[in-house]
């Protein structure tokens, strides 16, 4: 925690099903969503515009790499995970060497990874 704030966490996520699932963690986990967003556009503007401390990207948003999203949160220092139906080896950088877990993923994995965003 940043003090007394709560951690917000963006979630990238283009499947509206997975979407609801990832920010369902998120809470469970004692987290706030910071946003979400469905297209490379989309989570490059929320980043701007709010206040995040972590985030879960998918790695194809309707076709695109979020390779941009990315070298974004890389320049801000800010953490995050990959998820992806894709192998890890398959991804481009700098995709393929951020933090990754797959699809389909494992509840307890998704639930240690979100908390580490958070620390």
């Amino acid at each position: 925690m940043k003090g007394n704030e709560p951690i917000r966490i963006l979630v990238v996520e283009d499947e509206p099903a997975i979407a609801a699932d990832l920010c369902f963690v998120v809470e469970e986990v004692g987290y706030e969503i910071g946003g979400t967003a469905s297209s490379v556009d989309e989570a490059l503007k929320l980043l701007e515009d709010a206040d995040i401390d972590g985030v879960i990207l998918d790695a194809n948003l309707r076709g695109a790499s979020s390779a941009a999203i990315a070298d974004a949160l890389k320049a801000r220092n800010l953490p995050f995970f990959v998820l992806s139906g894709y192998l890890q080896r398959q991804l481009p950088e700098p995709l393929c060497g951020a933090p990754f877990l797959a699809k389909p993923y494992d509840q307890d994995e998704l639930t240690s990874r979100i908390r580490a965003l958070g620390r």
